[in-house]
């Protein structure tokens, strides 16, 4: 899988769905980290595996 395919997507999907802004911070090792106010709503580290479509829109919200 393309990681960082992968997060242009989430980003995309962020901005689209929640009109906030998102940013891509590229970490190592394959890590993919969610953060909203300074909270991680995702890890992939910890989760073992990407997102699926919507999952991050729903955590967002859920967070708020």
């Amino acid at each position: 899988m393309d990681l960082r395919r992968e997060a242009v997507r989430l980003r995309d999907e962020l901005q689209a769905t929640l009109h906030v802004p998102a940013k891509i911070r590229w970490g190592g090792f394959g890590e993919l980290t969610v953060t909203v106010d300074g909270r991680a709503v995702f890890s992939k580290r910890q989760v073992g595996r990407v997102p699926e479509p919507g999952e991050i829109v729903r955590l967002v919200q859920s967070a708020r």
